[in-house]
């Protein structure tokens, strides 16, 4: 077969965006690619579906799972060729390749090499195209695949490919004859350093097209919806090790200020009694101010003599709390090649942090420890909080109520009476919900394992003719656990999904790994996140499954709940809480009290940490009130996507990091040199005048004189001032210079390639008083790029290739300004040249300075120790608005 059969086309109209996609297809493919990113939901695959029809050639379709891949078969056989049965031309199986095969990353992957080994999934898990092959048979499907000379390669999701899976189809792109490659996926990998996201594009080429949720939602294509947070601290048996851990670890620590031996050896240390080791205190820069740090507290004069070389002020020094200590007994221990943790007094401090078990991996851990962490992640508080989260909704939704939790965990052996309930899991959530909301609630499970239902469903899948046995539960005969017999896995998903969207069952427990992501099921409402996942990507596959608008249901509204469980003891609010917090840059959403969606958690408008019980109290009661307000939501979500117009990045900027102005130095000078011209020109005067003048009109004359003459003279100090203070008089003008400088050495070296008068830098207040600015022109990849070099110009120095070094004045008043050159233009000494040159063109006098010399290195010294002092400066803050 050399191309698709006649009469081939897609049964219903095509979405507004589509269209727009399909009118530009014949530019995108240009270059012979097509890069689509669009959320779940937004059809994404008919798209690519339609855009094969049209390039009517030998197509390979490579899905992220087995239940995705036959979602492709699936879509072509109904909305393309309205049959029932799918034709001999297109294979899922690649064994057996036709002239549409559809295939995953990870058959694609067995096939072509030896072993799974760097891969999560367990053989068992796979089906039998999957499985590696002995090497004749695997030769030979590899060469039948290769006679079907593909010329059109789709990938989809493209974000999966990930090392091993993106050179495995790096080397089948390589080996097909220049085919058009299709790349769609719903979350760009936009989290990844820039090396990471040169192999992606590489691969799937530039983004020709960005469809975005809020537009989606505006055409009906995705429901109104928004993230909630529920809040839970630790149990009694969780919370006990914990505080006796807090407890010992300040004991240790106020034991090393009153520890003598301790004090004598970092006293003697070379690095306090000698100007030397540069290189040494730079890579090691925490535990050089540790050090100092800790003398400072035990009222040792032995720190004055390396802070003062420093240059800064004393008072700038933090205290010595759990933090510096973690620093400085880390490398003591295990890095200072001075120090012999063997001898006393590391020896004992070393027994002492042992005992509590404080060391992790070489690594001393005085605010929380891996196990601690693991606690909050798993704790079984969470529980409770899905209790909670399922009665209110239930309350709320009535019979409307089609609620789904997704957990990573299945813990088979928890099923049962007696079973304590201590960790988090698809059946210890199933059993938490037996035994607390049966009467209330319809509950099932589905995972690739374990299938249990309500008895009274199954009537409901006998009429599917599928096989299986039903076994009553011992400990509840009002539930029977499935098994199936001769069907596959995406039949059972299917008919217990169908079973699911009916409402026989409203609550359904399931793993992220068969639901997570591919899943279509428009009617779930309301989604309980049970994950420890900390990817935004694959939270924002999770999400998908909710958003999904219904057909017959233009009214919906989707809730979608995280779980967290806090440290009251953290400032930072615990590890789960930052990593919750991180998932948030990247999940965009409508703002909690102003209609515009944008990304970060911030927009929840929820208290900050540290959280005492009275503030997680607050936060879940506001979460239960606005989460029971559906219709203030949705219409919202009418207003922000009505008067929003496109997605854009921003950069949220602390005013404190933008450059001083230095134009008191001049201002100073071009007055002093005033004031003496005008005087000597008095005294010239009264000398010619045989020491007196003759009249008032005389003496105001020589003052006219004097004053013209020194204007004249001071005028490169005045003129300068007065531009400084006119272009740069506000903090908007001033961080505006500072995005134009960077925009137009990126538009010079080649980061972006859209000139400065084709754009426009916008930059605004904040109500908190700090500024934000975001490009109006440019790619979503130009945008992150620009404001990350932003963010990394005026953000705290860490360890910059070049600085930029600013000074005002030699002997009095003298101040220095420090940043860091960003790296993307650090990378070369030419694109540091163009950089100091637009600076100085627009924000003055600056020098750079290249931080791998020895006097570089000594700056660097300095400039870090700045940026320590500022260590709670809040830094800049990146987010996706929709306006």
């Amino acid at each position: 077969m050399n191309q698709f059969p006649e009469g081939i086309a897609f049964c219903f109209p095509w979405r507004s965006y589509q269209k727009d996609v399909l009118q530009q297809l014949n530019q995108h493919l240009e270059n012979h690619h097509l890069h689509l990113v669009a959320p779940p939901g937004s059809g994404k695959t008919v798209l690519g579906l339609e855009v094969i029809r049209r390039l009517d050639k030998a197509t390979l379709i490579i899905a992220p799972t087995l239940a995705i891949r036959n979602q492709w078969a699936d879509r072509f056989t109904e909305l393309f060729l309205q049959e029932l049965e799918q034709p001999d031309w297109i294979s899922t199986d690649i064994k057996n390749p036709a002239f549409m095969t559809i295939t995953t990353y990870q058959g694609l992957y067995a096939l072509f090499h030896d072993s799974l080994q760097a891969q999560e999934t367990d053989l068992d898990d796979l089906e039998e195209e999957e499985i590696p092959l002995e090497n004749d048979a695997k030769h030979a499907a590899i060469e039948r695949l290769f006679q079907q000379n593909f010329q059109t390669l789709v990938l989809d999701e493209a974000h999966h490919l990930r090392t091993n899976w993106w050179k495995t189809t790096m080397h089948l792109r390589n080996q097909l004859d220049n085919p058009t490659l299709i790349a769609l996926t719903a979350t760009p990998p936009y989290d990844v350093g820039k090396s990471e996201w040169d192999k992606y594009i590489e691969l799937c080429g530039p983004i020709d097209e960005e469809i975005e949720v809020a537009a989606l939602v505006k055409e009906g294509d995705l429901c109104p919806h928004q993230d909630y947070v529920w809040m839970s601290s630790m149990t009694t048996k969780e919370k006990e090790p914990i505080d006796t851990f807090h407890h010992e670890a300040e004991s240790i620590r106020i034991h090393l200020l009153n520890n003598e031996p301790l004090r004598q050896t970092i006293e003697n240390h070379p690095w306090i009694l000698s100007d030397e080791s540069i290189e040494e205190k730079l890579a090691n820069y925490s535990y050089f101010i540790s050090m100092i740090i800790y003398l400072k507290e035990i009222d040792s004069l032995a720190w004055k003599k390396p802070f003062d070389r420093l240059n800064e002020k004393a008072v700038d020094l933090p205290s010595f709390d759990l933090e510096w200590a973690e620093e400085l007994l880390t490398f003591l221990l295990y890095r200072d090649k001075h120090n012999d943790s063997k001898e006393e007094p590391l020896k004992t401090i070393k027994k002492q942090l042992s005992s509590i078990k404080a060391i992790e991996h070489r690594k001393v851990k005085l605010m929380a420890t891996k196990s601690m962490e693991r606690t909050l992640l798993h704790s079984a508080s969470k529980l409770d909080s899905i209790i909670d989260i399922v009665q209110l909704e239930k309350n709320s939704q009535k019979d409307s109520l089609r609620l789904v939790i997704l957990a990573d965990y299945i813990y088979k052996e928890d099923l049962g009476e007696d079973k304590p309930l201590i960790r988090l899991g698809v059946v210890p959530i199933f059993e938490k919900l037996r035994r607390n909301v049966a009467d209330q609630c319809r509950i099932g499970v589905l995972t690739g394992s374990v299938v249990i239902v309500p008895k009274q469903v199954l009537p409901l899948l006998e009429k599917y003719r599928l096989q299986f046995t039903a076994n009553t539960l011992e400990h509840d005969d009002r539930y029977a656990i499935i098994t199936w017999k001769g069907a596959s896995r995406q039949e059972m998903v299917k008919v217990i999904t169908h079973i699911f969207a009916s409402g026989e069952m409203d609550v359904l427990v399931g793993t992220t790994a068969l639901l997570g992501e591919g899943w279509d099921a428009p009617s779930v409402n309301t989604l309980i996140l049970a994950s420890y996942v900390g990817s935004f990507m694959l939270t924002n596959q999770m999400r998908g499954r909710a958003i999904r608008a219904e057909r017959g249901n233009p009214d919906k509204v989707a809730n979608i709940w995280h779980l967290v469980c806090v440290d009251q003891h953290m400032i930072s609010g615990g590890y789960d809480y930052q990593s919750l917090s991180r998932r948030f840059q990247s999940l965009n959403g409508v703002d909690a009290e102003v209609a515009i969606i944008q990304s970060g958690i911030h927009r929840l408008r929820i208290a900050k940490p540290p959280f005492d019980k009275q503030a997680i109290y607050q936060t879940n009661h506001t979460m239960l009130t606005r989460a029971t307000d559906r219709n203030r939501l949705f219409d919202k979500w009418q207003e922000a996507v009505q008067k929003g117009e496109k997605k854009r990045e921003e950069v949220e900027i602390n005013s404190q990091q933008l450059p001083r102005m230095f134009e008191f130095r001049n201002t100073v000078k071009s007055l002093f040199i005033m004031t003496i011209t005008t005087i000597l020109s008095i005294l010239y005067s009264i000398g010619e005048n045989s020491y007196h003048l003759h009249s008032w009109k005389e003496l105001m004359a020589a003052l006219i004189i004097g004053l013209l003459i020194g204007i004249v003279i001071s005028s490169p100090y005045w003129w300068r001032a007065i531009r400084i203070v006119l272009f740069n008089s506000s903090l908007e003008s001033r961080m505006k210079h500072v995005a134009e400088t960077l925009y137009h050495t990126f538009y010079e070296i080649g980061v972006i390639h859209t000139p400065m008068k084709h754009n426009n830098i916008i930059i605004q207040k904040e109500d908190g008083g700090g500024l934000s600015g975001y490009l109006e022109h440019g790619t979503t990849q130009e945008q992150k790029l620009f404001l990350e070099a932003l963010a990394q110009l005026l953000d705290p120095i860490d360890n910059p290739r070049y600085i930029l070094h600013r000074q005002s004045g030699k002997r009095l008043w003298v101040r220095h300004d420090y940043h860091a050159i960003p790296d993307e233009i650090g990378r070369k000494k030419e694109h540091v040249e163009i950089f100091l040159r637009n600076w100085k063109k627009r924000l003055g006098k600056a020098a750079y300075m290249y931080t791998r010399t020895p006097e570089g290195r000594q700056l660097l010294l300095k400039a870090r120790y700045r940026a320590m002092s500022n260590k709670f400066v809040t830094k800049s803050e990146q987010r996706s608005v929709w306006k």
